[in-house]
């Protein structure tokens, strides 16, 4: 009975460092068959834009607060060079202060690719001046435009409606686009 022991004592010492080193190498291969996530250097991204709001519902109040819907389309130009199409949401506050997000779908080219992005942004306003400042961030580009990745400010002034938009805007975005494999 003991000499089974002490054997059964034995072997786990002996197979317990070769498991070990088995699951080393298993991992080191799995890991170094891996695709090389390498990303590019960022490079400068600006140029202009015209947005169309369309009321997406009749704006309400919720307390002090009046909150707004808007269908957006924007047309751009510079390193994004194409149209958007998304959805805004208002925030104006009884101080005339906007606080503002959306979403939208760029369909374009950058840089020579072509493609789609989803943009997203959040920001400030003034329904006093009609003056906004705003994040984006794009990022879940297909064909042309996969794995570009993209941040940056917008800066924007309302204007006198133009076509059938209920509200216009003019403005310019400066901000950095990365191209990743």
């Amino acid at each position: 009975m003991c000499m089974k022991t002490n054997y059964w004592f034995n072997r786990n010492r002996l197979l317990a460092p070769l498991r070990r080193s088995f699951c080393t190498f298993a991992i080191a291969g799995v890991s170094l068959s891996l695709p090389n996530a390498q990303a590019g250097k960022a490079e400068p991204a600006s140029g202009g834009f015209n947005p169309c709001f369309h009321y997406a519902g009749l704006p309400r109040q919720a307390g002090e607060n009046l909150i707004i819907r808007f269908n957006v389309t924007v047309t751009t130009t510079g390193t994004f060079t194409g149209s958007a199409i998304g959805t805004e949401l208002d925030i104006v506050h009884l101080d005339g202060s906007i606080t503002l997000h959306g979403t939208a779908f760029f369909t374009g080219s950058v840089g020579g690719r072509s493609g789609t992005l989803l943009l997203t942004y959040t920001g400030k306003g003034s329904a006093v001046t009609g003056h906004e400042n705003l994040h984006f961030v794009g990022r879940q580009g297909t064909d042309g435009l996969a794995g570009l990745h993209t941040e940056g400010t917008i800066e924007g002034d309302l204007v006198p409606a133009v076509g059938e938009c209920d509200v216009s805007g003019a403005g310019t975005y400066n901000g950095h686009i990365l191209l990743t494999p």
